[in-house]
């Protein structure tokens, strides 16, 4: 019975009688054994002397057998917070500041990109080598880093990549050249961080040592966390194009979805397609799901967006850390 949600809240405060936010819990498989063993049987299958023709017999054995054991309180996962979501509609346009160095110190508000065709005429003229960029971006929602173009960078693991897939950080907090230096506020719309895996590993072993006083109680645990090894390629600033993710593409049926990854071009040939209602062939399976997503940031945990983006973004969709 492992892996059963349950509608928790927490405790009501003393002071105002305040009602605690809701939670949904995952039990695990660790169960605390009752003192009250079932009468027999033991499963509803070995039954060799009660009539399990009759409803009323068969229910009562069932239930008895399901809930001898309670689920441990000591062994729940939170699945989902019901808190109340911040009202940020219509969302905020992310902005920045573009500052030359040689207009430094500034006083006034800075620009959020370069005058009207300045941007164009320094990479005709290659006034600055895109080499020598380095950016701050973002890899999860709680690590950053400094990179430039040739870094090996060590992330969190991206779930359903392989080594030598291209992908793409979208929630970029700063940029700078010896030349000029844009600050996100609190991204810079405009940029993109792209790179290549180089590999999905595991970190060094981390030594874990747990000791209970006057107990004579202790042991060592050893701990090692996956991670992916990332080699950047590129840092791209262009103000001129549009910084709009285009929505994921949906798929084609629904193994798609469900074994987390693309389709072979020759999965793709038995497929059944139909017209749809504008004239576009569509899959037949679309009649029962459009593939649209169950919940928010589905996509984007599978890598199937086109860049991935974090908080604070306001394209940003995850919904949890």
């Amino acid at each position: 019975l492992g892996g059963v949600r349950t509608i928790v809240r927490h405790p009501v405060k003393a002071a105002g009688h305040i009602l605690g936010h809701k939670l949904e819990v995952i039990h695990g498989h660790h169960r605390r054994v009752r003192h009250m063993p079932p009468k027999i049987p033991k499963h509803p299958m070995q039954d060799i002397d009660q009539n399990m023709n009759e409803l009323i017999t068969y229910s009562d054995l069932k239930i008895r057998w399901q809930w001898t054991c309670r689920f441990g309180t000591s062994r729940m996962k939170i699945a989902r917070h019901w808190t109340p979501k911040p009202n940020t509609f219509p969302q905020v346009k992310p902005t920045c500041a573009f500052v030359w160095h040689r207009d430094m110190p500034h006083l006034g508000l800075a620009a959020e990109m370069p005058a009207k065709g300045l941007w164009s005429k320094l990479n005709k003229l290659n006034k600055f080598n895109r080499q020598d960029l380095f950016a701050v971006f973002k890899s999860s929602p709680l690590h950053q880093h400094k990179v430039t173009v040739g870094d090996l960078v060590q992330c969190e693991r991206l779930h359903d990549r392989e080594a030598g897939e291209k992908v793409v950080f979208g929630t970029v907090l700063l940029v700078g050249s010896k030349q000029f230096t844009i600050i996100g506020k609190p991204t810079v719309p405009y940029a993109k961080v792209k790179a290549t895996i180089e590999q999905q590993t595991l970190t060094r072993d981390m030594i874990i040592f747990k000791y209970k006083r006057r107990k004579k109680q202790s042991k060592f645990l050893r701990k090692r966390h996956y991670v992916t090894m990332i080699r950047i390629d590129e840092i791209v600033v262009d103000p001129a194009a549009d910084h709009t993710d285009p929505p994921p593409p949906k798929p084609l049926r629904l193994l798609d979805l469900w074994a987390n990854r693309w389709l072979d071009p020759v999965e793709k040939q038995g497929i059944e397609m139909v017209e749809g209602a504008y004239g576009q062939l569509v899959p037949k399976v679309a009649e029962l799901y459009d593939g649209s997503e169950h919940q928010p940031g589905t996509y984007h945990r599978r890598g199937l967006t086109s860049c991935y983006r974090f908080m604070p973004d306001p394209q940003h969709t995850h919904w949890k850390l």
